[in-house]
């Protein structure tokens, strides 16, 4: 029935790092209640209403109590783009120390893009997020003034006891908050311990020693003993160097000094490889399985060599490419900053840094200035790994 409890401390406890209750943890019980008696999203499939009315819960516990999660994304989605948050201008009362609708929003978006369930991509600018995070808001306000401190959370990871408690920690922090587990959701049950630390996490899809430097400083040595958190400077081995440097200048030459070209069809790609490239004129290296392919982006790059991306060239807004179509574009360029493997990453970065696609829109056909704003970060909260892994 509407007028049972949906939540229970259970469900509560399952987005926390610690088994006992602790003295708090009714108070944001009784909350996420209220909060989802108060939810208006039939479209949201009730495991996630439930969800997202725990994540709005965890949220102002976070803010009340000092964890420093919230603060980390909002201060690095700062250095990264300028504002605070992605999509919703913040208005002139927006405190970064306190509660504010704009937040909820977001976390109403995150939550529902990120739902397991078959759905085309949200737009942030729906009006029926905006509506709910108003009704969330309102709650939240009498909450803030209420709510109890939960002091297990105050500085929980300015350190650890050892070890295993460094582990549980960053376990928790990987998977399991109430802004990583949206993004972590598909992937949580199949990433081995030690992959933690090379897969990125959360709507900025940071690695976990990003997230490390922020919530605990970038100074800090106490993280840093934890043995693969922080990469290793490998270097890349001269002989490969040598060979992705002669492969760029193969390139550029035959280019005229560009890192990108365009081919229209495999015969043109055949012909690059053999007569650009200089590579030998067998099936070993002129790719006969891309026959099947429409036209290919080529990519060079001094230090990594070069990438090949295929049947994406009408998505693309470069004076060099002649297959730009812009009304395919407008119903396809969106893609490739959210489906996986579509685009490689550095050529993906290379378009949204020049912005070469300029017709991307939300799949409602909407939001094309909201796109052209937010495509790192949409580019980021979609392919995790797939933008930000080597």
């Amino acid at each position: 029935m509407r007028n049972q409890p949906a939540v229970y401390p259970k469900d509560w406890m399952a987005i926390h790092p610690y088994a006992a209750a602790q003295p708090s943890d009714r108070y944001f019980v009784e909350l996420a209640r209220r909060l989802y008696a108060a939810c208006m999203l039939p479209e949201l499939p009730e495991p996630y209403r439930k969800k997202l009315c725990l994540y709005v819960a965890a949220y102002l516990e976070d803010v009340v109590s000092g964890l420093g999660l919230w603060q980390s994304f909002t201060g690095e989605h700062v250095r990264l783009y300028g504002r605070p948050l992605p999509f919703y201008s913040v208005a002139g009362d927006y405190l970064r120390d306190e509660v504010n609708e704009e937040d909820v929003r977001f976390i109403v978006w995150n939550t529902w893009q990120k739902a397991l369930f078959p759905h085309a991509y949200i737009n942030p600018e729906d009006m029926r997020i905006a509506e709910q995070a108003a009704a969330f808001y309102r709650i939240l306000e009498q909450a803030y003034e209420e709510a109890p401190e939960n002091p297990s959370l105050a500085g929980f990871f300015a350190g650890y006891a050892d070890r295993k408690d460094a582990d549980r920690k960053l376990a928790w922090l990987f998977a399991h908050t109430y802004l990583t587990e949206p993004s972590m959701q598909p992937y949580a049950g199949h990433v081995a311990p030690a992959d933690r630390f090379i897969v990125p996490t959360g709507p900025l899809a940071l690695f976990l020693y990003e997230w490390m430097d922020l919530l605990a400083g970038k100074g800090n040595e106490v993280w840093r003993q934890v043995e693969g958190l922080y990469p290793a400077d490998m270097g890349v081995p001269a002989a490969i160097r040598e060979k992705s440097r002669e492969m760029y200048r193969r390139f550029t030459e035959g280019t005229g000094g560009c890192r990108i070209v365009y081919l229209d069809g495999y015969e043109a790609l055949h012909r690059f490889l053999v007569d650009v490239m200089r590579w030998p004129d067998d099936d070993d290296h002129t790719l006969p399985q891309m026959r099947v392919h429409r036209n290919f982006v080529m990519m060079a790059d001094p230090e990594k060599g070069i990438l090949l991306a295929k049947d994406i060239c009408e998505s693309i807004a470069d004076s060099g490419n002649p297959m730009y179509a812009p009304d395919v574009a407008a119903k396809e360029s969106f893609r490739l900053l959210t489906e996986e493997s579509l685009c490689p990453p550095d050529l993906l970065t290379y378009c949204i840094r020049n912005g070469l696609l300029p017709d991307a829109v939300f799949p409602d056909g909407k939001g094309m200035q909201t796109v052209r704003q937010n495509a790192d970060f949409i580019a980021r909260h979609a392919l995790l790994y797939y933008y930000r892994g080597d």
